[in-house]
């Protein structure tokens, strides 16, 4: 509190009380507009993706997600818009988008806690500019397919899309991990997708950990009105970026662990990754094995071959120049060539985990 900030400084609460709302003002203005700069141009947005592309995403430009912060000081008349499903205190909810390097990219203003992931993200300028083709739809990045005569080409696709939980709307270009499948392909993806996604609730994480001291983001903010909620979130988010930026981990990831690697043999057991543990990150094992709790099979006469059964492709491929949109897909279609294009590289060996640990 303030009172005990003026036993520590010998300076007079009242002169920290009015420090604060200066700095959050001057923070969620000036230094969130210097600090979060949502990537707009191709050029911006590369530096963001190469982490996505190397983990067999390409044309991801980073992971969303919604958050609550709990304000004890809501104006009476917001009181019941701010009483959300997720909390029985007041809650101001925000729409975050985060590179791999948990870099923040953009936030929406707060809305009332009531406010699920669907209303936030139709509020949310830079993935509806995303959808809307408004920004970024320059971009573009291959994908591996099959033809019907089983040859391997490369797809050319154009626009950008960005990783989300299955809370979100069936947008092309917000792409959720499948919930119900037993195709092995389906199910490597779907956890594959649920790993790399992990960067927004880790940024979360980083974000109430940093400023937990100051009782703002970790427990609850005390600050009056819903206003001064969202002063306090953007200036935490300016500051975060900064901070990423002087610890000098904000720059690509170049280095990578590989899936397949030279220095261990042997085949996995169903979730026993002894032995492998220190060479090859658990997310990494539990995809290299087709077994899965989902798939257990109790009938005694094995699985089908929906579920098992490894194909090598070829190393040599062609390239057609077939130019499709992102946004003029639905998610069914796009999300069906996301999974073929990551099960071939995944077979080839091209699928690293990014790492700033060489």
């Amino acid at each position: 509190t303030f009172d005990d900030i003026e036993e520590s400084t010998a300076i007079d609460h009242d002169v920290h009380h009015v420090f604060l709302h200066r700095f959050i003002e001057f923070g969620s203005t000036v230094l969130f507009e210097k600090h979060v700069v949502a990537p707009v141009r191709i050029d911006e947005a590369r530096s963001n993706m190469h982490e996505y592309a190397v983990a067999g995403f390409p044309g991801c430009v980073g992971s969303t997600d919604c958050t609550h912060i709990v304000t004890e000081r809501c104006e009476f008349n917001l009181k019941n818009n701010h009483l959300g499903p997720k909390s029985s205190h007041t809650t101001r909810t925000f729409n975050l988008t985060c590179n791999h390097r948990r870099r923040i990219l953009h936030t929406t203003d707060g809305g009332p806690g009531r406010w699920n992931d669907q209303t936030m993200v139709r509020l949310d300028n830079f993935i509806m500019g995303i959808r809307e083709s408004t920004i970024l739809r320059d971009n573009t990045f291959e994908l591996l397919s099959r033809d019907s005569d089983g040859n391997i080409r490369k797809i050319m696709h154009s626009g950008v899309y960005v990783l989300v939980d299955n809370g979100y709307l069936d947008w092309s270009c917000t792409v959720p991990p499948m919930t119900m499948t037993n195709k092995i392909s389906k199910i490597r993806w779907s956890k594959w997708v649920e790993s790399m996604r992990k960067d927004v609730e880790c940024t979360f994480g980083i974000l109430k950990g940093r400023f937990r001291m100051i009782r703002i983001l970790k427990t609850r903010i005390r600050l009056l009105g819903v206003m001064k909620v969202d002063d306090v979130w953007k200036t935490c988010c300016a500051l975060h970026n900064w901070l990423l930026d002087i610890d000098g981990i904000s720059a690509v990831w170049e280095n990578g662990v590989r899936v397949w690697g030279s220095d261990w043999t042997g085949p996995l057991g169903d979730l026993d990754f002894e032995g492998v543990r220190d060479e090859i990150p658990n997310a990494i094992a539990r995809l290299s094995t087709n077994l899965d709790p989902r798939n257990y099979d109790l009938s005694g006469v094995g699985p089908g071959e929906d579920v098992t059964g490894d194909e090598t492709i070829p190393l040599e491929y062609s390239r057609h120049v077939v130019r499709s949109s992102v946004s003029n897909l639905t998610l069914t279609e796009f999300r069906s060539k996301l999974i073929e294009h990551f099960d071939l590289s995944f077979h080839s060996n091209d699928i690293v985990w990014p790492s700033r640990r060489s």
